[in-house]
């Protein structure tokens, strides 16, 4: 149903005639009369009765016109919201994310949001990539971020997304970080500190090394990032991570990046929402705020060795 059907609607109920309608609304006469016959079409009935220059309304045009209003009411506080200031809107944002990305690129991302929306409540929902489609689908959050290569996304639609890698890392003091080259069983061969078996970065390697007839055998196992940089600081073990998580301790001298010639894993980072989903100007934002983040990161250099 066209606003505009019902604009034109309202004016010739009001006036009792068609060429005034229309001549006031900026039509030609033509042009409305079509757009009553469309909206008749819709509603099945009738709304006007003509008689000789003038209309009047039948029963169910007289019907129509307080839901046409209120139609048009709603219409004209939803164009209210589109030119609302941001920092005057109001509600949450609730958000299903890895917990690996949380770490890095939400958080780094948070304050610039608040900014732009300082009213609007945050809620953040670290969860791992299956669990979070559902989320979306039972519309428990507004979008989620997943990690990953291959999605059932069904219903689901991809914001954007960009393309990362992950890398084996250990403490600077580690006797592996001296070396110029590596393989993959001599990495597998230490002591690992990895999330659990469901995350996609784990399930990768898992797979990897089963086809190679190697193991894997953390000695410690958790499903906080930060929890797996701290133990690799300390030279407790190696770990392997998406390379936006490893940036900022690599760049501080904190940690080493390993320099596995065998293997390597590509990987893309997505914002979806559901196809049923508004995309509301809060959405849109942070969307548009990690897009610009992306393309900042892509083109400073990238320090990690190949």
């Amino acid at each position: 149903m066209e606003f505009r059907n019902l604009y034109s609607f309202l004016r010739v109920a009001e006036l009792g005639n068609v060429t005034k309608a229309a001549n006031e609304l900026g039509y030609a006469q033509s042009t409305v009369t079509t757009q009553i016959k469309q909206l008749e079409a819709e509603i099945g009935y009738p709304l006007f009765e003509h008689v000789g220059r003038r209309v009047t309304l039948t029963l169910h045009g007289q019907q129509l016109i307080p839901l046409a209003n209120q139609i048009l009411s709603v219409e004209q506080q939803i164009q209210q919201i589109n030119h609302t200031d941001p920092a005057e809107i109001h509600g949450t944002l609730k958000i299903g994310i890895v917990e690996s990305i949380m770490n890095s690129l939400l958080i780094d991302n948070i304050k610039k949001y608040r900014e732009q929306f300082p009213k609007v409540m945050i809620q953040i929902y670290p969860a791992v990539t299956i669990p979070l489609f559902e989320m979306l689908h039972h519309n428990e959050v507004d979008l989620i971020f997943a990690m990953g290569n291959h999605f059932n996304s069904n219903g689901c639609i991809c914001a954007c997304s960009h393309n990362e890698r992950a890398v084996f890392v250990s403490s600077v003091e580690h006797p592996l970080a001296q070396r110029e080259e590596l393989s993959l069983s001599e990495v597998l061969a230490q002591p690992l500190i990895l999330t659990g078996d469901i995350t996609f970065l784990r399930s990768e390697l898992s797979k990897e090394a089963y086809s190679r007839g190697l193991e894997i055998n953390p000695v410690i196992q958790t499903e906080s990032s930060n929890i797996i940089l701290r133990l690799v600081r300390q030279d407790l073990g190696i770990s392997f991570l998406p390379e936006h998580l490893a940036y900022s301790a690599f760049m501080d001298g904190k940690i080493a990046v390993l320099p596995v010639s065998d293997y390597s894993l590509a990987f893309q980072v997505h914002i979806f929402y559901h196809k049923n989903k508004f995309l509301s100007p809060q959405m849109i934002a942070l969307i548009q705020i990690i897009q610009d983040y992306w393309k900042n990161h892509d083109q400073s250099i990238d320090p990690f060795p190949d």
